[in-house]
């Protein structure tokens, strides 16, 4: 095996595993959006979703604090009673941060449970709890039917950006579709040129079986093979490889071959 065709093997093996991470991605993404409609909005694969974190809000010295850009990872809560949660506890719920009627993914801790059961949660980098009456926004008291996820403990510190850039249509684009979309050009010009080495490899196989048939000496069709390969190898550029009659002939077969008569001779009486 020559360096060329290692290279060109090694090539292959490193876009198919590409390609491979791509579709892996890909599935995971569809994977959480279908399943997030049974989990009132929150996107998870089997149970568990994949948060990234956005603000510094959970900042702290606590051992399951965590910081802008982790990606952390939640349980998804499936059947919940009103004694599911108590102080301490790291929920995720939605609500609207911003004002405008849209509800964002919220995971704090619970740092009061309220006499009448729902709680009072709070960034553990934050001064005031989320339904203090005095923040620019203030949330109304979390119930435990409200609660969508816990936090689990575990955490991959920065990864959470790029999870973030993926869920958004421009991160989407660049990091699935456009893959994709190279990956599938470069199959179909790997099908051509399998398609155009398989032509070829063809004509050689019929090249050398008319040869063979031929009813030359062993040392004629070697050399008549020699001569085509010869040929090939000088059309190389050419997309269709020679067609069997068009072997070269030897000019040591030649004299085994019946010469044509010249214009106005008879041929020779065999």
């Amino acid at each position: 095996m020559n360096k060329k065709t290692k290279g060109n093997k090694a090539l292959h093996i490193v876009i198919d595993v590409l390609v491979i991470l791509v579709l892996i991605i890909s599935a995971l993404v569809l994977i959480s959006t279908l399943t997030a409609k049974a989990t009132g909005g929150l996107p998870n694969i089997f149970g568990k979703a994949f948060i990234g974190v956005q603000t510094n809000s959970m900042h702290g010295d606590n051992p399951d604090s965590f910081d802008e850009g982790d990606l952390i990872i939640c349980d998804c809560v499936k059947e919940v009673t009103p004694e599911a949660f108590k102080e301490g506890d790291i929920v995720t719920f939605m609500q609207d941060i911003s004002g405008e009627g849209v509800k964002s993914q919220i995971t704090h801790r619970i740092y009061k449970v309220n006499d009448d059961g729902s709680y009072l949660t709070k960034g553990d980098n934050n001064e005031t709890y989320d339904q203090d009456k005095h923040n620019a926004i203030v949330f109304p008291n979390l119930n435990y039917y409200d609660v969508l996820a816990t936090y689990s403990g575990a955490r991959i510190p920065k990864i959470g950006y790029a999870v973030n850039f993926i869920q958004t249509p421009v991160g989407f684009f660049w990091c699935v579709l456009f893959p994709m979309i190279l990956f599938f050009l470069y199959q179909a010009v790997r099908v051509v040129l399998n398609a155009m080495a398989y032509s070829k490899a063809k004509g050689e196989e019929q090249a050398r079986q008319a040869i063979e048939e031929s009813g030359l000496t062993e040392e004629q069709k070697a050399q008549a093979i020699a001569e085509y390969l010869a040929s090939q190898k000088q059309n190389s550029g050419s997309d269709a490889a020679l067609a069997p009659e068009d072997i070269p002939k030897t000019s040591e077969s030649k004299e085994h071959l019946p010469e044509t008569a010249p214009e106005g001779e008879d041929k020779p009486s065999e």
